[in-house]
């Protein structure tokens, strides 16, 4: 600085046109920060009550449709592992699936989703960022309404016992839920595309494991039924692991620059949610390294196992929290933002300005 100004009173033009430029620069640069600031995606402070609020409202939402989505999908395995003709005989029948439970656990949560959003229709439009094409600040309010809706129809078609077809409604739910969530804003459909490939198989992983765990408790007169029947989910457990692991990795890179992980907010919830999920893949191994030991006739659950279930819950939890945080990365596409840069555009017209002019605090 000291020798801008020296250059600047200098009595040789060269060093005077030397400064200009060097300032121009500079001027040039500064502008250019400024506006790189004020169009970063602005994310909700933590101290907002409704984010806590939300969150807890789609970890509840999430919570239900594994239960239920994720039940009935563990019952269809349980009856393919009785119907193997090397399979010994059960010592009692299954376990009816928590179908009916978890769906209405979803419609409670879905009801509170859109009693929060009509309530504060403003911090549910600040929580929904990048917002969804077409729906704008209407999107949380909107989607919600179909949540509920799926998760009452999914209700009212087990209580007439049809489970098979209330399977579509259930599906209707994680088809919302790609709708809302964080990667359609950033490149549509190709996100939601995205989403699907990660929600549905990790719903699938955790009510499976819980629907499994209530079979193996309902078996434990028999050990070795319990053993094959946890050999038969660890199969299919590693093939949704793996698609939820590809998939999440993804979806990070898709949200969150690598230099920004440590530094926001959104970064450092993923992480976290990384870590839990890590420690899932742990006690999973742990927990089958277990089968391979004999149980005592009457045995409860493993240890490992109930230690799965809960940290299952825990990135569950994560993955609500995550749901209305803002992701630091712009939207691939700008058409994706467009609803919400519109509202923000000046109306009148304006006038180039040549570099470095209306910068204010340059002199």
């Amino acid at each position: 600085m000291l020798v801008t100004c020296w250059a600047l009173n200098s009595e040789y033009p060269a060093a005077r046109q030397l400064a200009l430029g060097v300032r121009h620069i500079a001027a040039h640069a500064l502008g250019a920060s400024r506006a790189a600031l004020s169009t970063a995606p602005v994310s909700a402070p933590l101290t907002t009550p409704a984010l806590w609020l939300t969150g807890a409202e789609r970890w509840l939402l999430l919570v239900g449709l594994s239960v239920a989505l994720g039940g009935l999908a563990g019952r269809g395995l349980a009856r393919l592992y009785l119907a193997r003709q090397d399979t010994p005989a059960a010592p009692s029948a299954l376990p009816a699936p928590w179908a009916l439970r978890g769906s209405l656990l979803g419609l409670v949560a879905g009801a509170a989703l859109l009693v929060t959003a009509l309530a504060g229709p403003g911090v549910a439009a600040s929580l929904a960022r990048p917002p969804v094409a077409g729906l704008g600040s209407r999107a949380t309010g909107v989607i919600a309404a179909a949540e509920l809706a799926c998760f009452a129809l999914a209700a009212i078609l087990l209580r007439l016992r049809q489970p098979g077809w209330s399977v579509l409604p259930l599906l209707g739910v994680v088809l919302a839920e790609g709708i809302r969530a964080h990667p359609e804003g950033m490149i549509p459909v190709a996100g939601a595309l995205l989403t699907y490939c990660h929600l549905l198989p990790a719903v699938l992983w955790a009510g499976m494991l819980v629907y499994t765990a209530r079979a193996a408790i309902a078996w434990r007169a028999c050990p070795r039924s319990v053993r094959g029947l946890f050999r038969l989910y660890s199969t299919a457990a590693a093939w949704l692991f793996a698609v939820v692991v590809v998939t999440g990795v993804i979806s990070a890179l898709l949200l969150v620059p690598t230099g920004l992980l440590l530094t926001t907010t959104y970064g450092r919830f993923l992480i976290a949610k990384a870590a839990l999920v890590a420690v899932v893949a742990v006690l999973a191994l742990a927990s089958r390294a277990g089968l391979r030991h004999s149980a005592d006739p009457g045995a409860g659950l493993p240890l490992a196992t109930r230690l799965e279930i809960g940290a299952l819950a825990a990135v569950l939890t994560a993955t609500g929290l995550l749901t209305v945080l803002t992701p630091p990365a712009r939207p691939v596409f700008p058409a994706a933002a467009r609803p919400a840069a519109g509202r923000q555009a000046p109306t009148g017209p304006t006038s180039p300005q040549p570099p470095g002019l209306g910068q204010r605090g340059i002199t």
